[in-house]
């Protein structure tokens, strides 16, 4: 692993590296010769740079498609060693003819093989899960010409189209992490993972996951309108017309009749009924958001705290655990723990526990005296880059009010392990719950 100092001096350009260091560092990492101080250095160097980074990205692509060519012609090379001539046709014509015409074969039945196997992976492609239900009747999704009666976890596929009947109600999460609460007699169809979802009728309610930069915004389509959205709050009713609102962040407003468009922001609606297509303030939020930071946090890296800006997190070396005090939230429908990444970047398989006591402090916690992780209640896989935002829903952690604590660990070590802003930093966690708001009393 890289050394905190020279990488804290590497940020502040305290510590310069001259093109020959990197190349020969470049060089030693594409050759899998590199020392564990080398690489130290050379990660540091990397995440330290904008243009060293490039230029890494850059040279590791090539690399990529040298060994590729190299495989390719290694191949070339044995199909012509196999092939048998007639004793009368040795000519080197006729022998790189049959190997072109070898090679040409194995191409087209890769090909044919792969369109094939394509076809069939988009018609069973996994879009998401079924978190839960509730009411007395049932979910249903038609898949094909094929229906099925869904159960907590089911997995959901690409063009599924999922209903709840008169007195069903169901939360689905898809594979970028957005939620969907379908109220009875909602319909919804799941158009493609990009992700796409046309709102057929009834009501939902969408919680999406941020965008990150480059993606195409989620679309949610209606009859009569479409919804362009990078990460936000909100809910459709479609019926003869569509109904819009936004209880957090901001989204764009399409109606197809006459392609007016408008961006609607949080606390704000929109009804594609009116003559002129226009944002109006909520009279009364009927959604309510706590965004609660972490009472305490800290790391326990080897069993020793380290209680300052950073939460990191490391393989069995270093553990984080977050503490949160949890309101009295009627009708709560989620909870996600919100982390902002800090420094150092890395990539693995998080993973969220909840802990058997919370009775510690930042102050206090020892190895003998952390909390134990009772289950797991949330997971995020893949890389997580530089200033980046995740949001992982840990709904099964919260059951009711009070101390709750939040265990993070990593599956990797090493280079890959991530450092997170603390509740000390301007970039502190966040547990944001999302609740039905309560009827107003009229006594």
């Amino acid at each position: 692993m890289h050394s905190d100092e020279n990488f804290t001096k590497l940020r502040r350009g305290e510590l310069a590296m001259t093109d020959k260091r990197f190349d020969e560092l470049l060089a030693a990492y594409l050759e899998a010769d590199i020392s564990e101080e080398e690489l130290a250095e050379f990660h540091s160097a990397v995440h330290a740079s904008e243009p060293l980074r490039r230029r890494f990205q850059q040279e590791t692509r090539l690399n990529v498609l040298l060994r590729e060519t190299l495989m390719e012609q290694v191949e070339l090379q044995s199909l012509q060693q196999t092939v048998t001539l007639p004793a009368k046709t040795n000519s080197q014509s006729w022998r790189r003819l049959l190997v072109a015409a070898a090679a040409a074969v194995l191409v087209i039945s890769v090909g044919i093989s792969y369109s094939i196997y394509r076809r069939g992976a988009d018609a069973n492609r996994e879009m998401g899960i079924c978190m839960s239900i509730s009411g007395s009747s049932e979910l249903s999704v038609q898949r094909g010409k094929q229906r099925y009666r869904a159960t907590p976890d089911f997995r959901l596929h690409v063009g599924d189209e999922v209903t709840c009947d008169a007195d069903t109600q169901a939360m689905l999460r898809l594979s970028d992490g957005s939620i969907l609460s379908m109220e009875s007699g909602a319909q919804l169809a799941l158009d493609s993972d990009l992700p796409k979802v046309r709102l057929l009728q009834g009501e939902a309610f969408f919680e999406i996951a941020p965008r990150r930069e480059g993606m195409p915004a989620f679309q949610v389509l209606t009859g009569h309108s479409t919804v362009d959205v990078m990460g936000t709050l909100f809910s459709l009713v479609a019926t003869g017309h569509t109904e819009l609102k936004v209880y957090e962040g901001s989204v764009t407003m399409t109606r197809h009749s006459d392609k007016a468009s408008v961006e609607v922001g949080s606390q704000q609606m929109a009804n594609t009924q009116t003559a002129n297509l226009a944002a109006e303030e909520l009279s009364r939020p009927s959604m309510e958001i706590h965004k609660l930071h972490p009472t305490d946090d800290v790391t326990l890296d080897r069993g020793q705290r380290e209680a300052n800006q950073h939460l990191k997190v490391e393989g069995k070396r270093r553990i984080v655990y977050l503490r949160f005090d949890i309101p009295d939230v009627k009708s709560l429908r989620s909870a996600k723990l919100r982390l902002t990444q800090d420094i150092d970047a890395g990539a693995g398989t998080l993973r969220f526990f909840v802990g058997d006591h919370s009775d510690w402090n930042e102050g206090n916690l020892t190895k003998d005296s952390a909390p134990k992780t009772l289950a797991e209640v949330g997971q995020r896989r893949g890389v997580v880059r530089r200033d980046q935002i995740i949001e992982v829903d840990v709904s099964d952690a919260v059951q009711n009010s009070g101390p709750i604590t939040i265990i993070m660990t990593l599956d990797r070590s090493n280079e890959n392990d991530i450092w997170f802003g603390s509740r000390e930093s301007e970039i502190p966690p966040q547990l944001i719950l999302t609740s039905l708001a309560q009827p107003t009393s009229t006594q």
